[in-house]
């Protein structure tokens, strides 16, 4: 597990470069198409896991690590020792103060490790309301949550002003090439409004070229993004598909890795981009188009709605009450500030994080 670095909490956004200024879309673009591509290849493999040689019940021992989290050779859970990077904490929170990164990592892991869980005996759990995914879905989030790594920022803010420096990018690539892990990227505050989060997560796959789903403890989901305990973004790298392919060929022994012991993240890093622009507004609104094209199907892509949300699936077909698959996401036609005015004005809520009113906090945190 790596040190935070000098990089101060809170520091403000430098100058971009004229360079940055002009090769910025024309990254935005290519790490689109790039992911894009990326994922239509993920895509079989999950495919291939849960559908075309699906993956069964029982195929992990009660204690394995995927299943328990704990590292045989600590004798204590693996989450917090593979936090490759974790920002400096803000000294002022605009609410309550967060918990320490050791618990948010094993609330993380934790939660990943419950998916894994619901694969474990045969007879099955039925695929349902108790098994929201197929087994080879689960299965995967063994490889996530145990052998990848997680990095941590206090709020959106703070995870622009790191991924919009080319250091701490090339460095999650480093990662991904040396370590051959994914990388969960998570954010300290709970609270937000879905809309600047749906924006961040555009944000990310501008930064990296990977797919990335935004997860998180909102009552509906933000974009693609399913439930998690804290704000955890995911930019998918592909590690995944050699550890379930390992765990299909019975090869057990070799799918929990050792905690991450290379340091990385060793530098200061200081980005310049303070806000989300046009394009990055426009992908996330076009994929909220695209989401709620799928009417009660929605943000699932793996797994029919229907079969895991039944009673809802009754009320949405006979037209019973105003329920949506997800949160609406504004267009990028207005300028951000005006979207931000009319949010204030109309929910009192706060641009991305902090506290919010009571009634407002039941729709933010769920």
């Amino acid at each position: 597990m790596s040190d935070t670095t000098a990089t101060r909490a809170g520091a403000d956004f430098r100058k971009p470069t004229p360079r940055e200024r002009l090769l910025n879309p024309v990254r935005t673009v290519w790490h689109w198409v790039y992911s894009n591509l990326h994922l239509g290849l993920e895509s079989y493999h999950v495919l291939d896991a849960m559908a075309f040689r699906p993956l069964g019940a029982g195929l992990l021992s009660e204690r394995h690590p995927w299943v328990t989290g704990m590292a045989p050779e600590l004798g204590r859970p693996i989450w917090p020792e593979n936090i490759v990077y974790a920002s400096p904490r803000a000294e002022t929170w605009r609410g309550p103060p967060p918990e320490d990164d050791q618990t948010i990592a094993t609330k993380i892991g934790s939660f990943l490790a419950a998916m894994v869980q619901r694969s474990l005996y045969d007879p099955e759990i039925p695929h349902g309301p108790k098994r929201r995914m197929p087994h080879g879905v689960n299965y995967l989030h063994g490889s996530i949550h145990y052998n990848g790594g997680l990095v941590i920022f206090n709020d959106m803010r703070d995870g622009r002003l790191h991924l919009s420096d080319a250091a701490f990018t090339r460095e999650v690539r480093r990662f991904a090439s040396e370590e051959r892990r994914e990388l969960t990227i998570v954010l300290r505050e709970r609270s937000y409004h879905p809309d600047e989060y749906a924006w961040f997560v555009a944000f990310v796959r501008a930064r990296l070229r990977w797919y990335a789903n935004g997860n998180g403890p909102t009552k509906r989901r933000v974009l693609w993004g399913t439930p998690s305990p804290y704000a955890a973004v995911n930019p998918i790298n592909g590690s995944w598909v050699r550890d379930v392919r390992m765990l299909r060929h019975g090869r057990l022994d070799e799918l929990a890795r050792p905690p991450i012991e290379k340091p990385y993240f060793r530098a200061a890093y200081r980005g310049w981009q303070a806000d989300y622009t046009f394009l990055e507004r426009f992908h996330a609104w076009a994929q909220s188009l695209l989401i709620r094209a799928k009417g009660f199907q929605g943000n699932l892509a793996f797994t029919k709605r229907r079969r895991i949300e039944p009673q809802r699936w009754d009320a949405f077909r006979h037209g019973e009450g105003g329920w949506e698959t997800s949160y609406r996401v504004p267009h990028p036609f207005a300028s951000i500030e005006r979207v931000r005015a009319r949010r204030a004005a109309a929910n009192a809520m706060p641009e991305e994080s902090g506290t919010v009113p009571a009634s407002a906090a039941r729709v933010a945190r769920g």
